[in-house]
């Protein structure tokens, strides 16, 4: 399921990024501390929260999901096995899934929000006007900071930002293009 939002390029989603660490009080280079930045997410977007749920309470292909809340922000819901999954084993692909539903929170506070209530089917919308591909990038570009890993091998990125294969992957990708 996915929303229709106003464009962002990802070239702009990689200049937005640095100010997403900012926020969180982290370096622009680096890996980036998920798991000390959804502690802290109240604080940097008040209104904001997340819990962690018994799996069975998300669809069995949705890891987490953020979705608005009473308090006009956002609350992220974190399946239990991908929170301790990042937590106690750092897990990147896990840390991913919790860095992409801060992504969605930092992307609605700015006013990347639907602007239409009908839900579309993945890939049905252009990327760029796509909710989900919005965060999803935005998540790449604050995991992997795009100028300090040029040139990297999979491996090199792996080890230094703490990311799954995938994602290592789809940075290598982005740097052929």
């Amino acid at each position: 399921m996915d929303y229709q939002t106003k464009p962002i390029s990802r070239n702009d989603l990689r200049r937005l990024s640095p100010f997403l660490r900012k926020l969180f009080g982290v370096p622009s280079s680096g890996p980036f501390p998920v798991l000390e930045a959804l502690d802290h997410l109240a604080d940097v977007f008040p209104g904001s929260n997340y819990i962690v749920v018994e799996d069975r309470h998300l669809p069995p292909n949705t890891m987490a999901q953020c979705s608005p809340n009473d308090m006009g922000g956002m609350t992220i819901e974190i399946k239990d096995t991908v929170y301790n999954g990042a937590y106690q084993n750092g897990n990147g692909a896990f840390r991913g899934f919790i860095c992409h539903e801060i992504c969605h929170v930092f992307l609605f506070a700015i006013g990347y929000t639907p602007i239409i209530s009908r839900t579309f089917e993945d890939r049905e919308l252009p990327a760029y006007c796509s909710v989900e591909w919005q965060a999803k990038a935005l998540c790449g570009e604050v995991m992997i900071p795009y100028e300090e890993s040029r040139g990297m091998s999979r491996n090199e990125i792996i080890q230094a930002y703490q990311v799954s294969k995938s994602f290592a992957d789809v940075r290598r990708k982005q740097e052929r293009r």
